[in-house]
């Protein structure tokens, strides 16, 4: 029987990590960095483990609203930023930042133990989009989340995770 969580790592094996480095997330470094327990997202307790969740859960719904008309499920971390940095904030702690990124967008990202740590770095390496991490914003958690939209999607992710965890364990719970 296989748990949602090794179905989601091993989905990995099939994405090629675009990174430069051979990575498929920058902060690659800390995968095994555990982080707090929450009750609903179950059998999440690392860094690397929250990704390979996160790339069954990031959907259309979920990208920035601007993104969402292009999002495809091949380049799930498209328009993610945001929430994903709220969420890796809420689990893991550290801090926040933002930057400005080629043609004038802006990006989020997270600091945790003095490594920057980017889920959604992919949407800029599949494009060959070079993404500076210095000079930075550090952004307040609250600013993150102000937004009615950010709000609602970045509620829409956690939804989304609890429902592939769930779905995926009972499945397997009923031998299908």
């Amino acid at each position: 029987m296989t748990t949602a969580i090794e179905s989601a790592l091993k989905d990995l094996d099939n994405v090629f990590p675009a990174g430069e480095d051979g990575f498929y997330y920058q902060g690659q470094e800390l995968a095994g960095k555990e982080c707090k327990e929450v009750p609903a997202f179950q059998g999440i307790d690392t860094l690397h483990k929250l990704y390979a969740v996160l790339r069954q859960s990031w959907k259309a719904e979920t990208a920035y609203r601007s993104c969402q008309g292009e999002w495809i499920p091949t380049d799930p971390s498209y328009g993610q930023c945001a929430i994903t940095a709220m969420l890796v904030y809420d689990m893991f702690g550290g801090s926040i930042h933002r930057i400005r990124v080629e043609g004038g967008g802006t990006h989020y990202f997270n600091k945790i133990d003095g490594h920057y740590v980017d889920l959604t770095r992919e949407q800029f390496d599949l494009y060959d989009i070079p993404v500076k991490y210095e000079s930075n914003e550090k952004m307040n958690r609250e600013y993150c989340g102000k937004n009615p939209d950010t709000k609602a999607r970045y509620h829409q992710l956690q939804r989304n995770m609890i429902k592939f965890l769930r779905d995926k364990n009972s499945g397997d719970i009923a031998g299908l």
